[in-house]
């Protein structure tokens, strides 16, 4: 006989009660969980304590480390100052080299140390019409031009430094990187810059005689009206440069170096290839 069909309650009932059931494991599974869960942060707590300290210590001590570098640098500024004022050359020269520690190692002081080592070449080492006119010979360079050079090597992204009008012969500085200078109506006489890198420097009226710029980056340099008698720009990069107004240009000078359209010389000055002859001779 046929098998009668369930009392619609009877199912009810045992839904109701399989729906209790999951919803018992789930909250037990819930309850598990988040027991897991606390037990584990209860568990970081104590690395986590201990990993606050420690970087609470390190953030203290970096802050007392760059406190005491502030005040250091503080100190040497002061001193390098003062020593600017000595009476006697190795005091001066050992000022100028304290400022070049002071912008090497302080971003906050570095421009302000750059700016006071252009002023102090433009105040003790001015440009003279007689020493314009003066012979160019081999007597190495003042101590003080050349520690003034060696110290804006620091000078890092501090441009627009003004050296103009001032006199500093006989300077060797090959390979050194003296963008961001400005050298405009300035006597660099002599001077021995083999490889450097002045690109976009202004050379404006600048007395530049038996300069070497033997393999020197002088991209978008101007040279209006400078004075380059004797001087050798052979392998120069002049891609861009401005020599159209320069004095005593002549092409053997240029031999080898590299030009664009860009590039101004004066009329009848043509860029010979390099050749394996002598640079042309220094005149006086």
């Amino acid at each position: 006989m046929p098998t009668p069909p369930p009392d619609p309650d009877t199912v009810l009932a045992v839904e109701r009660q399989r729906t209790e059931q999951e919803q018992e494991r789930t909250e037990r599974a819930r309850e598990k969980e988040k027991t897991g869960r606390l037990k584990a942060f209860l568990d970081v707590v104590p690395i986590l304590a201990t990993l606050v300290t420690v970087l609470i210590a390190l953030f203290s001590a970096l802050q007392s480390q760059a406190q005491y570098r502030d005040t250091q640098a503080a100190n040497r500024f002061q001193s390098a100052v003062e020593m600017l004022a000595g009476s006697d050359l190795t005091t001066r020269v050992g000022g100028i080299a304290l400022l070049g520690q002071v912008a090497q190692s302080s971003a906050e002081r570095r421009e302000i140390a750059v700016r006071l080592l252009a002023a102090y070449m433009r105040v003790n080492s001015p440009v003279t019409q007689a020493g314009r006119r003066a012979a160019v010979n081999e007597e190495p360079a003042a101590e003080e031009a050349r520690a003034v050079f060696a110290a804006l090597a620091f000078r890092g992204d501090v441009s627009n430094v003004d050296m103009g009008r001032i006199s500093a012969r006989n300077l060797m500085f090959s390979s050194a990187d003296f963008r961001g200078l400005i050298f405009s109506r300035s006597d660099l006489s002599g001077g021995l810059f083999d490889g450097a890198n002045f690109a976009d420097v202004p050379f404006r009226g600048a007395t530049l005689r038996s300069v070497t710029f033997r393999g020197a980056i002088l991209t978008n340099a101007a040279f209006e009206s400078a004075d380059v008698t004797g001087s050798n720009f052979r392998s120069a990069n002049l891609s861009g440069a401005d020599l159209s107004g320069v004095t005593d240009l002549t092409s053997a000078m240029l031999a080898g170096a590299t030009t664009d359209s860009r590039t101004k010389l004066p009329s009848g000055i043509t860029v010979p290839a390099a050749s394996s002859e002598a640079p042309p001779p220094a005149q006086p």
